[in-house]
């Protein structure tokens, strides 16, 4: 915008140049996110979105062949940074030219464009605040990035992704993740207000720089997503350039700016102030009990079954014999760890030189019925790890069937026909506690640097 005027209801023509940018930003921020705007709606706005935007996966596959020469294959799912979201950020890009280079050719008579864009601000602070909000509670309730489990301790050092790292040091300090949840629920807090807007924006701009460096120092994929947050915070903020650099740089005084908007109609005011209120009062609450209810129910506070931990394969028989731990044995196991959760449970075998297989685990009682929780004895059903079993991992192929007993020493043992063979393993519980990166702790005092 041209300067802080950009922020005046009327009387101020913008630059030529300054109109034509707004055509572009207008139509790609609508392209790029309406879904978002939709879903700021509590309770129904994620119900439409999501079924318009598979209806236009065709659309997208045939510009990603046409256009681009590939192909997609895989569509929009953990990774944010996938062929489809390339090509959708490039078409939208496109379009975004198109659209604004017509709009310029047949409106030639609009010197400026205040309730658009008024309207289109209003949009990009409450669609940052909204995402800024969900993930910083997401490390508030110590969600997003959980402590080192054991798999993750037992894993050679070298052989951790850069994901996973990051993954590792932010979960391994819960003040730090705390801390940086915190400073994006400030940022999300201050944009939905006018007066602060300018604050928030700045805010989450510093937080956000932090986030996208990290995203693609460690390679984590939501580059594309993180780096869009820090733009719009960006966006939000460009106005107000002219009078920051004034007082900042220039060590100038800088005029306030009229924050009422150009809604001069105060019926219309009184009707956006009580919708902003009650979707802070709804929304604003509604995410804090829902990440309290996730924690209970996947996160630090989730119950856990009796099996669930890593446990190290103390012995191991093979047909009856005994089979030395010897790291040169693809089929001795090293360590069988399992997730025990209501939510999932996943089983995970490590193999002496290494490698791991992973089954969704199916638990059932002696007599082969299925149950929710594991007791001292019962049954294994490893199923193939396919995403084709969808909400129900008992319809993948069922893999194997171990009969498994937890002893009073504490010890677990575990029988049955695996990959040809009849195995029996007597397993030890591997604790977190035992590892360095856990118990170190905090200390004030430091004689010698203490870096291993």
């Amino acid at each position: 915008m041209a300067g802080s005027s950009a922020l005046h209801p009327s009387g101020c023509r913008w630059h030529p140049a300054t109109r034509v940018a707004f055509r572009f930003l207008f139509v790609y921020v609508l392209l790029y996110s309406w879904g978002a705007v939709l879903q700021l709606i509590p309770f129904v706005g994620g119900i439409g979105p999501s079924a318009i935007e598979e209806s236009m996966y065709p659309v997208f596959v045939a510009i990603g062949r046409a256009v681009f020469g590939v192909e997609i294959t895989v569509f929009p799912n953990g990774s944010g940074d996938t062929t489809f979201n390339w090509v959708q950020v490039a078409t939208h890009v496109v379009v975004a030219l198109v659209a604004a280079a017509a709009w310029t050719a047949l409106d030639r008579k609009s010197v400026a464009y205040p309730r658009l864009k008024d309207g289109l601000w209003i949009a990009m602070r409450f669609v940052l605040a909204s995402a800024m909000l969900g993930y910083g509670l997401d490390k508030v309730f110590l969600l997003q990035f959980p402590a080192p489990a054991m798999q993750r301790l037992m894993q050679p050092y070298g052989e951790s992704s850069p994901m996973g790292l990051l993954w590792t040091f932010i979960g391994a300090s819960e003040p730090y993740q705390f801390f940086a949840g915190t400073m994006e629920v400030v940022g999300g807090m201050l944009l939905l207000f006018r007066i602060t807007q300018l604050a928030g924006a700045l805010w989450c701009a510093g937080v956000m720089a932090n986030v996208v460096l990290l995203n693609f120092c460690f390679d984590v994929p939501v580059k594309l997503y993180s780096s869009h947050l820090l733009l719009m915070a960006l966006v939000i903020a460009a106005p107000d350039l002219p009078r920051l650099v004034r007082m900042f740089v220039l060590n100038r005084g800088a005029e306030p700016v009229d924050l009422a908007g150009p809604w001069t109609d105060m019926r219309w005011r009184r009707i956006a102030r009580v919708v902003k209120w009650s979707w802070i009062a709804l929304t604003v609450p509604l995410l804090v009990w829902q990440m309290y209810g996730a924690r209970a129910m996947y996160g630090p506070d989730a119950p856990k079954g009796a099996l669930d931990g890593t446990w190290e394969v103390a012995e191991f028989w093979r047909d009856g014999v005994d089979v030395p731990p010897l790291t040169t044995d693809a089929a001795r196991w090293r360590y069988c760890t399992m997730i025990d959760r209501p939510e999932f449970k996943i089983a995970t075998v490590t193999r002496m030189p290494g490698a791991s297989d992973r089954w969704f685990l199916v638990l059932l009682d002696e007599r082969g019925s299925r149950v929710e929780s594991s007791a001292a004895k019962g049954k294994l059903e490893l199923h193939e790890w396919s995403v084709a079993a969808g909400d129900d991992p008992a319809k993948a192929k069922v893999i194997a069937t171990l009969d498994y007993a937890l002893q009073d020493d504490g010890w677990l043992r575990v029988a049955g026909d695996f990959a040809g063979a009849r195995i029996e393993a007597l397993c030890a519980r591997k604790q977190a506690g035992d590892y360095l990166l856990v118990n170190r702790g905090f200390h004030w005092i430091n004689e010698t640097p203490f870096n291993r």
